[in-house]
């Protein structure tokens, strides 16, 4: 087996892994368990993929494809077509962006109360 591919952490190892086992590539990755070994320490062990010989060049191909990808933007669910500011370049406007902001703090505020009502419920019924 050869290291194709060798990964900044953990979750990095495994979506290679997956990939490469999507396009019929078996793949393992070495030195996950070595990353729970030391704890809350920085680790200094390496998280490697590795792949049998025969399937070297498929795997490399992978990795390239990867490493050449460009990283996926993802739009704000909460903000559509009509929510354009005036020149329509998609950004919101100051007034929009501030209802946002107040929807998620009360949303927040919202689920903080409910936990803090179900906590003191909780620890009046533990008392007795």
């Amino acid at each position: 087996m050869q290291i194709v591919y060798r990964a900044a952490n953990l979750s990095d190892a495994h979506l290679i892994r997956q990939m490469m086992e999507a396009e019929g590539i078996p793949a393992f990755v070495q030195g996950e368990f070595l990353q729970g070994a030391v704890g809350e320490l920085p680790a200094n062990t390496e998280v490697l993929v590795r792949v049998p010989d025969a399937h070297v060049a498929a795997a490399r191909l992978v990795v390239d494809d990867w490493e050449s990808s460009e990283p996926v933007g993802f739009e704000d669910d909460d903000l559509d077509g009509e929510d354009l500011d005036a020149t329509g370049a998609g950004e919101p406007t100051s007034v929009q962006t501030q209802a946002i902001a107040v929807r998620r703090l009360l949303l927040f505020v919202a689920i903080l109360v409910v936990g803090v009502i179900g906590y003191a419920l909780l620890l009046r019924r533990a008392a007795g």
